[in-house]
C-alpha cells in the first residue's frame, strides 16, 4: 500500500515536471525564437517590444496561464538583448547575464550541455532574483544553436515549492509519518510530516536514489522505520516516505479482523445448507473432478458424458470445449514459439541497426564540420535527424511539428539529388503543431511526389505541403507540378487495385494504402483521403483528419 503512494507522488511530481520540461523544449526548438536569439543586438534597437513582434510569446503567456505551478519565466539572450521575463508572484528578476554567468547554477547548466537541471532557490534575494518572494524549485536548461555549437540563451522556469508540498500532503497518511522530495545529489525540495533527518542523511549519504527506484520504489528497514525510496524517470528528483514498522501492523490487524469475521459467520450458516447441495451435485461434480484430475495428469482426450443442463452440465461442456482448445493450440504452439522468437531477433536487430547508422552519420557530420564543408555536413545532419524522426522511440504517434520536421529533412536530401530541379515549400500553421498524428502519414505522399511525380521531368518541379485547422480537423495538402496521370489510375493506387509487383511508373500503391488502412483503423470512417491528378499537370492529395491531443 505504501510502496503505491510512493509511486503515486512520485508520478504526480513526474507529471508536473514534464510539464516544465514540455514548456523548456517549446523554447529550446522554436525557430522564431531562435531567430531572436541569434539575430544582431542592433537589429532591435528602438523596439521595445521585440519579444512581442517577432516570436510567439504572447501565445506562451495564455499557455501558463492555466498552468498555476509555473510562477516565473526567465530568458536571457546571449547576443546581448534584453532578458524575456514572465512572473506570477511578483517576483523581481536579475536583468545582468553577465551576473548571471558568474552564478554556480549557470555554471551547471553549462555543464550538462543543453540537459536541464533542477535546483531549490530560496526566498529572499539571491543570484537569479533581485527579489524572490516565495522558495523556488528552478529548472535551468542552456539553449544552443541548430548545430549544438554555440550556446544562444538561458533559459529559467520557476515552480512553487509549495506546489511540491501540496502533492506530498494529498497522500500522507498518519501524523508521524514523513515524505521529503530530494535530489539525487542530496538538495532536498520539500518536507511534509515527520521526517527523521538523520535517516534522510544517510539515504543521500549511500547514494540510495539511483535508478534502481525508477521502475519500482525501493524498500528499506532502518531504526524501525519502513523507507520507500522512488526516483522520477526523466529527472533526478526522488521521492522519501517514511513511517514507522508499527504504522504497517496496525493497518494489517485492521484489514484481517473484517474478513475472518466474514468467513466464520459464512462457514456457519452455510454449513448445512451446503451439505445438501453437495448430495445433489455429488455425482455429476465427482465426474467432472475425475476429468480433470486425468487432465492434470497429461491426458488432453479426457472427455465428459453431459447428462443435464444445470450449472454442472453446462460446466462440463465448457471443460470439454476447453480441452478441445488446448489441444489444438499444443499443437500450434512450438510454430508459434518459433515464430516469437524470429520476431524479438527482428525486433532486437531494428533497435541495433537504426543506433550504430546514427553514430556512424554523427561521425561523418563532425568530420564534414572539422573540414569545414558545411553542404555535407548540413545533409548529413538532415539524414541523420530523418533517421531518428522514423525511429520516434517506437511510438506510432507523434506530433504534427515532428512529422513537418521529418519530411523537411527528406526534401533537404532530394534537393541535394535534384538540385535546381527541385523546389519546395512547407505552410503549416504552428498552432496544430502540438496535435497527434500518425508516424508517416504525410511522408509517403511528399515521397511519391518527388520520385514518381518530378524524376521524369525536364522543367524546374515543386511540391507544396500546407497544414492547417478546420474545426475540429486537421487539413493536409501535398501538391506537385509533376508528370500526374489519369484519375482513374489514381483511384487505383488509393484503393488497391493497381499490382505492385508490376515494375511501372506508379509502383508506390503500397505505401499510400498503408496509410489509407492506418487511417481507417485509427478513425474508423471520420477521415478523408483522396487523390486528384491529370496528366502533365500534376497531383493533389488531400488529407483530413480528426484533431487529436497528447
Amino acid at each position: 500500500m505504501y510502496e503505491r503512494f510512493s509511486q503515486s507522488i512520485r508520478d504526480d511530481i513526474s507529471y508536473m515536471q514534464q510539464d516544465i520540461l514540455d514548456i523548456e523544449d517549446y523554447y529550446a526548438v522554436n525557430s522564431e525564437i531562435h531567430k531572436v536569439l541569434i539575430a544582431d543586438k542592433a537589429s532591435f534597437e528602438g523596439d521595445d517590444l521585440f519579444w512581442y513582434s517577432n516570436t510567439p510569446i504572447s501565445f506562451q503567456q495564455d499557455m501558463l496561464a492555466i498552468k498555476s505551478h509555473v510562477k516565473t519565466l526567465i530568458l536571457y539572450p546571449e547576443n546581448g538583448l534584453d532578458p524575456y521575463y514572465q512572473s506570477r508572484d511578483a517576483s523581481v528578476h536579475n536583468t545582468s547575464l553577465n551576473k548571471i554567468r558568474k552564478l554556480p547554477i549557470y555554471e551547471k547548466a553549462l555543464q550538462a550541455k543543453g540537459d536541464v537541471i533542477w535546483e531549490k532557490v530560496h526566498s529572499g534575494n539571491s543570484g537569479l532574483y533581485l527579489k524572490n518572494t516565495k522558495d523556488k524549485v528552478v529548472a535551468c536548461r542552456m539553449l544552443y544553436d541548430l548545430s549544438k555549437k554555440d550556446k544562444i540563451g538561458f533559459l529559467v522556469l520557476g515552480v512553487d515549492v509549495l506546489n511540491y508540498s501540496e502533492i506530498c500532503k494529498k497522500l500522507l497518511q498518519n501524523k508521524n509519518e514523513g515524505i521529503a522530495v530530494i535530489t539525487g545529489s542530496g538538495e532536498i525540495f520539500t518536507e511534509v510530516g515527520k521526517v527523521d533527518e538523520t535517516l534522510l542523511s544517510e539515504i543521500v549519504k549511500k547514494k540510495y536514489l539511483d535508478e534502481s527506484c525508477v521502475d519500482r520504489p525501493k524498500f528499506i528497514i532502518r531504526n524501525e522505520n519502513y523507507i520507500f525510496i522512488s526516483k522520477c524517470k526523466d529527472t533526478d528528483v526522488g521521492v522519501c516516505y517514511m513511517l514507522p514498522v508499527k504504522n504497517v501492523r496496525s493497518k494489517m490487524r485492521e484489514g484481517l479482523i473484517l474478513p475472518i469475521a466474514l468467513v466464520v459467520v459464512l462457514l456457519i450458516g452455510s454449513g448445512p445448507f451446503s451439505l445438501l447441495i453437495s448430495k445433489a451435485l455429488s455425482r455429476p461434480t465427482k465426474q467432472l473432478y475425475d476429468s480433470m484430475e486425468q487432465f492434470s495428469n497429461g491426458d488432453f482426450n479426457t472427455y465428459i458424458t453431459v447428462e443435464s443442463e444445470d450449472e454442472i452440465g453446462r460446466l462440463s461442456v465448457s471443460f470439454n470445449r476447453m480441452v478441445k482448445d488446448i489441444r489444438e493450440l499444443i499443437n500450434t504452439n512450438y510454430v508459434m514459439e518459433l515464430k516469437e522468437r524470429e520476431s524479438e531477433l527482428n525486433a532486437l536487430q531494428a533497435q541495433i541497426n537504426p543506433h550504430f547508422l546514427y553514430n556512424v552519420l554523427d561521425s561523418l557530420y563532425w568530420q564534414a564540420e572539422e573540414e569545414q564543408n558545411e553542404k555535407i555536413a548540413d545533409n548529413i545532419l538532415a539524414l541523420s535527424t530523418l533517421f531518428r524522426l522514423v525511429l520516434s522511440q517506437g511510438n506510432s504517434e507523434i506530433p504534427v511539428k515532428k512529422e513537418v520536421e521529418l519530411i523537411g529533412c527528406y526534401l533537404h536530401i532530394q534537393k541535394m539529388r535534384f538540385s535546381k530541379r527541385l523546389s519546395y515549400e512547407i505552410q503549416v500553421e504552428e498552432s496544430i503543431g502540438n496535435y497527434m498524428i500518425g508516424k508517416l502519414t504525410l511522408q509517403p505522399f511528399v515521397e511519391n511526389a518527388v520520385v514518381h511525380g518530378l524524376e521524369f521531368i525536364d522543367r524546374g518541379g515543386s511540391v507544396s505541403i500546407v497544414g492547417r485547422k478546420e474545426d475540429d480537423f486537421l487539413v493536409f495538402t501535398i501538391s506537385d507540378n509533376g508528370v500526374g496521370m489519369e484519375q482513374n489510375e489514381a483511384d487505383e493506387i488509393l484503393y488497391g487495385k493497381v499490382d505492385d509487383t508490376k515494375n511501372n511508373e506508379h509502383v508506390g500503391g503500397y505505401a499510400i494504402r498503408n496509410v489509407r488502412e492506418r487511417l481507417k483503423l485509427r478513425y474508423g470512417a471520420d477521415f478523408k483521403l483522396e487523390i486528384i491528378s491529370r496528366p502533365q499537370e500534376g497531383t493533389i492529395v488531400s488529407i483530413r483528419i480528426p484533431i487529436v491531443t497528447e
